[in-house]
């Protein structure tokens, strides 16, 4: 490096690289310059070879807090003068499995469908899930084992478009 003491390289998605060029990375892994450090990123660390993980220090980092979510959409809400249930603002952030980005994109998609006030409701719509007494329904039929009572669960709710997860 011509003023820092570190030359730095990052490598973003690692995991796409080619069998040849992780041999060539290996390569310069064995016996690194001083003065070059690597930041290897990949959300999938299991297609990373082993030859490569065994020569690197690991980090792992989790996702934000569902709770740390909702209030980060709950001030975007307040700045875009939009009202929304606090339920439907837990239901996007549970929905973005830690990252803000997604819950961010997920409510632009319903402030883009307009209205001045955001439910529940449409956070069913927009995502295709089905809400608590559509789960409580199939779950009592399981339980019951009311084999024609899944069964309508089911119907029923594929008939409104929705699929039972979340």
């Amino acid at each position: 490096p011509s003023r820092a003491r570190h030359k730095i390289y990052i490598i973003d998605e690692v995991h796409m690289l080619t069998r040849e060029a992780f041999n060539a990375l290996l390569k310069t892994l064995e016996e690194p310059p001083e003065h070059v450090k690597f930041i290897f990123c990949t959300t999938e660390p299991t297609k990373i070879p082993i030859t490569i993980l065994s020569r690197c220090q690991r980090f792992d980092f989790a996702g934000i807090l569902p709770t740390s979510i909702a209030e980060r959409l709950q001030q975007i809400v307040a700045a875009e003068g939009v009202k929304a249930d606090t339920e439907a603002l837990e239901l996007l952030a549970r929905r973005a499995n830690g990252s803000m980005r997604d819950s961010q994109s997920l409510l632009d998609q319903l402030l883009a469908l307009g209205g001045g006030a955001l439910s529940i409701d449409d956070v069913h719509r927009i995502l295709g899930t089905a809400g608590d007494e559509r789960i409580i329904e199939l779950a009592a039929a399981v339980f019951a084992g009311d084999a024609a009572g899944c069964l309508a669960a089911v119907d029923s709710a594929v008939a409104a478009g929705v699929h039972l997860g979340d």
